[in-house]
């Protein structure tokens, strides 16, 4: 075997091991090789099924860049969602959560190939602050199992940066695993320099195009069907850095004979001058917008003015510079999609290498 393959999988395998906070394992020659991971054990308190718990997850990745000249270089990112525990569905041990790669041109923006969050998702993402309830907003609604968004295999995005001005393209291509045609999506912001607080807006579309469109009986929801949403947000500072941050999201959004609706999401979050603690909190409300349409969903509260709503709390006290101890809350409110209201509770606590 070549010896700098060789010192290179017994870096990576230290590392992996032990922990280390030091993520670069190899650069060489314009050739850079990260190690990333993290171990994340929840005590959950969840009223909506009574389940208590002791919970462990982990991740565990890799990604590296090669130079091929002064405009244009290579990448790769790979993510795995990892069982820390013994489960019984071998389904749930270990599954891909990023897997991509591209190029990048520099001045020219860059081109990205694989299984990741869309262009749509760049609008929504500033309200994605919470631990474990991040993408629950008025975005990737995610109310039954033929709802699109998050991440998904297949995608081309093209990204381009020009000063404060950020301009995102996505395609996601046909997937033998689901019900989709294709989906297209864009957005468009731009961010103000005010120094340690910047202030920024984004705008985006996005459709989702289903195929053979029908009712399934046994899954119980409209399968192969389109979507379409529209939206915008607006953000001001940094989450995590001190000070204030603070975002809102508008989202409006429609799945053929399943629901229509609007929704507000909005994200408020206090961190110390020294970083040790941050106090976050978000509410978000999400109308229905046609009652008769909602009733084509199974199991639902088809009369109910509200698709979904709820607010969120949390505190993260820094014990390092890698690793996090957190309290999380939620209160959820009857819904159409919601029939009992509940409260969970999080206490968790994270390592980083």
């Amino acid at each position: 075997m070549n010896t700098k393959l060789s010192l290179l999988a017994a870096a990576v395998l230290t590392v992996a091991a032990s922990g280390a906070e030091a993520a670069n394992v190899y650069s060489n020659e314009g050739t850079t090789l990260n190690i990333i991971g993290r171990m994340k054990v929840d005590l959950q308190n969840n009223d909506a099924d009574a389940n208590h718990r002791l919970a462990g997850t982990a991740r565990l990745g890799a990604s590296g860049t090669t130079k091929v000249n002064d405009n244009l270089s290579v990448f790769g990112y790979l993510m795995y969602d990892l069982q820390a525990q013994e489960t019984n569905n071998a389904n749930n041990t270990i599954k891909i959560r990023y897997g991509y790669a591209g190029f990048d041109f520099k001045d020219f923006g860059k081109l990205t190939f694989g299984r990741l969050e869309d262009a749509f998702y760049r609008v929504t993402k500033v309200t994605d602050i919470f631990w474990n309830w991040g993408k629950r907003g008025v975005t990737y609604w995610g109310f039954t199992g033929n709802d699109y968004g998050g991440r998904q295999d297949g995608q081309a995005i093209y990204e381009l940066k020009h000063g404060g001005l950020s301009f995102l393209a996505s395609y996601r291509f046909r997937d033998t695993n689901d019900d989709l045609s294709y989906g297209v999506g864009t957005s468009v912001g731009y961010a103000f320099d005010l120094g340690d607080d910047p202030l920024g807006f984004w705008l985006g579309y996005n459709h989702y195009e289903g195929r053979d469109s029908r009712w399934n009986m046994v899954r119980n929801f409209y399968q192969g069907a389109d979507k379409e949403e529209v939206a915008g947000s607006v953000y001001y500072g940094t989450r995590g850095a001190p000070g204030v941050y603070g975002a809102v999201v508008y989202n409006y959004g429609k799945l053929q004979n399943t629901y229509k609706g609007s929704g507000v999401n909005t994200v408020l979050s206090y961190t110390t001058p020294g970083q040790a603690f941050s106090f976050y909190g978000s509410f978000a409300y999400i109308w229905n917008h046609d009652k008769d349409l909602t009733k084509q969903a199974p199991n639902v509260n088809s009369r109910s003015k509200r698709l979904s709503s709820f607010y969120n709390i949390g505190i993260d006290f820094n014990v390092t510079t890698n690793s996090v101890l957190y309290v999380e809350g939620e209160h959820r409110f009857k819904a159409a999609f919601n029939k009992k209201t509940a409260n969970l509770l999080t206490l968790g606590f994270i390592y980083n290498f």
